[in-house]
């Protein structure tokens, strides 16, 4: 413990000046593959070639760093983007250094269980789809699906006022998750294709892909830091970004008659436990990019929804949306639109909006269309932000981080139009990768530079940050870093100041899985890092 404690405290003072995060700053959607690559792009020659043959581990010449290290800041320097590189990207090289050493202990024998379970109930909605479908086919392949769902069952003819989706090359009748769903209420082959998938995921990504990272009794995921456009982190070996954040229920309803439903709860991350003494400490954005929305549209509504909040956002904006009372809303208007909102955001079109809410692609354009005129700066935005990338070829996040888009001219509508998407994306996505990326910053700055806390950052999962935190400094701790968190409403270095005030939720547990919200009580600032 004494020996890790110590290397963080180095890896805090180092300050290391990393080409390739440079490169990537300017040109983020083009990541040189090696140092090589990056000296013939940026220095406008190939690298000195060795005296000797280069081996795995052997540097290229001084030379060839320097030259190219002078030319990548001097770029920076000119486009806007060395305060971002000097006080960010820099910054963030020992926060990842320092998560990469820390374990986390994982419950391995439970990941084992749950790995055979599954592997049953697979077998099972086999037998399942076998006998639905009336023959023996391979369930996990689409051209063995597609001969049962359309030319044996001939579902697409039971299809009234639908328009199925269909393969992007072959023009083929779909098998994805989209079409299943409208398919489902037909015949009941499909529903259990759509559960025999979601097993199978759930096994093979979130089960089988965490026991071949375990290392005895724990994980340490690789982090990478230069992998997204949108500026966000990204984890490997596993994945710790993908494991769902709620439990996912299997539905074990058996479509043979006579026989009773089952229903089996999963949740991988409860499977990730802390150490004796210790408990998970998990501090999340509250809806981060909706209040980036507000902040960049300057929409009236949208910014009441956070200056005059109400117990529950998004029944408030479904509320505003439909023009009624909350208590008046149906079941579903508040999913509508929380999904509408961050189709818009994710940049999700209105076929794939259809598929994530159930609805035809007419009716998830209504929605749409009656959500824009609701919020008119919201279309505003959208359109200020496209005819600014298309004059100066890039956007830009609230911290500076560039895009360019290069196709946002193209004379193909629909390349220009994911282009359209994807500048829109990047404005409110990108922007809630610099907020996380400073917390993560700010919080670190503190812990190193204390005395007393020991509390260590073990993973970032988009808005969330999750730490291990010694069982006598829970509450203390977790004041600290909403505090923290939330005062970057205002970053005087990178002239952010936001129109509304950020909100973080702080939960603890003994397992990730099973966290329970803290409730804090106001606190002073925190002190400078």
């Amino acid at each position: 413990m004494v020996v890790i404690v110590s290397a963080v405290l180095t890896v805090a003072q180092c300050r290391i000046l990393d080409p390739q995060i440079a490169a990537w700053l300017l040109d983020p959607a083009d990541n040189a593959s090696c140092f090589q690559d990056l000296v013939t792009k940026h220095y406008g020659r190939p690298a000195e070639p060795p005296a000797q043959p280069l081996g795995p581990r052997k540097p290229l010449p001084q030379s060839s760093l320097v030259s190219s290290s002078l030319c990548l800041l001097y770029q920076l320097m000119t486009q806007g983007l060395w305060e971002l590189f000097s006080s960010m990207e820099l910054s963030m090289i020992p926060v990842l250094a320092a998560m990469e050493s820390h374990r986390i202990h994982v419950d391995k024998e439970a990941l084992k269980r749950t790995s055979e379970m599954l592997g049953v109930k697979l077998k099972q909605l086999e037998q399942e789809a076998h006998k639905a479908a009336g023959q023996q086919f391979l369930v996990s392949s689409s051209t063995q699906l597609r001969l049962v769902l359309f030319e044996k069952l001939r579902l697409q003819e039971r299809c009234e006022n639908r328009k199925l989706p269909k393969t992007m090359l072959k023009q083929q009748q779909s098998t994805s998750e989209a079409a299943l769903l409208q398919l489902q209420d037909l015949h009941p082959l499909p529903k259990i294709i759509l559960e025999y998938r979601q097993v199978h995921k759930m096994k093979s990504t979130f089960v089988d892909g965490i026991l071949s990272c375990v290392k005895k009794t724990y994980i340490s995921s690789t982090w990478n830091q230069t992998s997204a456009v949108s500026g966000r982190l990204s984890a490997k070996q596993p994945n710790f970004q993908a494991l769902p954040r709620q439990p996912v229920q299997i539905s074990k309803k058996q479509y043979v008659q006579g026989k009773d439903a089952e229903l089996v709860t999963v949740h991988p991350r409860d499977m990730f436990i802390p150490r004796e003494g210790w408990t998970f400490l998990a501090a999340d954005f509250c809806q981060v990019e909706l209040r980036l929305l507000a902040h960049l549209t300057s929409d009236p509504e949208l910014l009441r929804l956070f200056l005059d909040p109400g117990p529950d956002v998004f029944t408030m904006l479904a509320s505003q949306w439909k023009g009624v009372p909350e208590q008046q809303l149906e079941p579903e208007d508040r999913e509508h639109a929380k999904r509408i909102v961050y189709s818009m955001v994710y940049g999700a079109g209105r076929e794939r909006l259809s598929g994530i809410l159930g609805v035809s692609a007419e009716q998830a354009s209504q929605f749409v269309d009656s959500f824009l005129q609701r919020y008119k700066e919201v279309q505003s935005f959208i359109q200020r932000t496209v005819q600014l990338c298309q004059k100066q070829g890039y956007v830009v996040s609230i911290m500076g981080r560039r895009r360019s888009l290069p196709h946002i001219r193209s004379a193909d509508w629909a390349v220009r139009n994911q282009a359209e998407r994807q500048a829109v994306n990047f404005v409110v996505q990108g922007s809630a990768a610099d907020l996380c990326k400073m917390a993560m910053i700010r919080i670190f700055s503190l812990v190193s530079s204390s005395s007393s806390l020991t509390a260590r950052l073990l993973a970032q999962i988009h808005d969330e940050l999750l730490f291990e935190v010694e069982d006598s400094q829970v509450e203390h701790f977790a004041a600290l870093v909403k505090t923290t968190m939330e005062s970057l409403q205002h970053i005087d270095s990178l002239g952010v100041h936001l129109k509304v005030p950020l909100k973080v939720a702080v939960s603890s547990g003994r397992a990730w899985g099973s966290m329970s919200e803290l409730h804090l009580p106001p606190a002073s600032p925190p002190p400078s890092p």
